[in-house]
């Protein structure tokens, strides 16, 4: 209706592109829509299996971990725009033939599968608070990827779009509902501070205990 011209539209390649990135955006909306709900078994087995097609079908998130072997012709950077592919494949030979920066991924793997067996391990004995103190691989990854130098800079590039590429919104989401449930008409004297408060109370995780709590007060003795 304006007369602006988009080229795009007439190019095949990008429709087709244009199209998967619709239907992923599709299902990661009514992925949001139901957690706000809360987990279900159902709905994460569901997302990992089309999750795993995805992994599958471009060979990037085995070269989060395992980026020394890795083969450049089966990873597919259509998906993540803006990435010079030649200036990757340099990085990556280069990567292969410097021992220093292989130790670090053999190490981060070392730890990865080391975690694994504890989690294992604790799972059997049902050691579930043990567990939970274990070091999250979420915080090795980034960190391995970190310690590179910057002649790395177009896999490290790589590395933090397909680490963040499934990042949910679905918190912020259920952060805004209970922001209308809390912020209403009736709560005339609601302050930033009370409202804060508020919200804290409704999106945080934590579980106070109460027993350990009681033990560190004193008694009200009836006179």
């Amino acid at each position: 209706m304006k007369g602006v011209k988009h080229p795009e539209l007439d190019n095949t390649d990008w429709l087709l592109e244009f199209h998967y990135l619709v239907d992923i955006t599709g299902h990661l909306n009514q992925l949001n829509v139901k957690m706000q709900a809360g987990f279900t078994s159902n709905l994460l087995q569901s997302f990992k299996a089309r999750f795993g097609e995805f992994r599958a079908r471009t060979g990037l998130f085995k070269f989060i971990t395992h980026p020394h072997e890795c083969a450049v012709d089966k990873i597919d950077l259509t998906c993540i725009p803006g990435v010079s592919i030649g200036d990757f494949e340099l990085e990556v030979a280069d990567l292969k033939a410097s021992d220093m920066w292989m130790s670090k991924f053999k190490s981060l793997n070392g730890e990865l599968e080391s975690l694994t067996r504890q989690r294992a391990e604790l799972a059997r004995e049902h050691k579930w608070t043990e567990m939970k103190n274990l070091q999250p691989e979420d915080q090795l990854i980034p960190k391995t990827w970190n310690e590179l130098s910057v002649t790395y800079h177009t896999m490290q590039r790589v590395s933090i779009a397909v680490l963040t590429m499934f990042g949910s919104t679905y918190a912020c989401e259920q952060s805004f509902s209970h922001m209308r449930n809390i912020k209403t008409n009736l709560r005339s004297r609601s302050t930033d501070g009370s409202l804060n408060a508020c919200m804290k109370l409704n999106l945080t995780t934590y579980e106070p205990d109460y027993k350990a709590i009681s033990k560190t007060m004193q008694h009200q003795k009836s006179h």
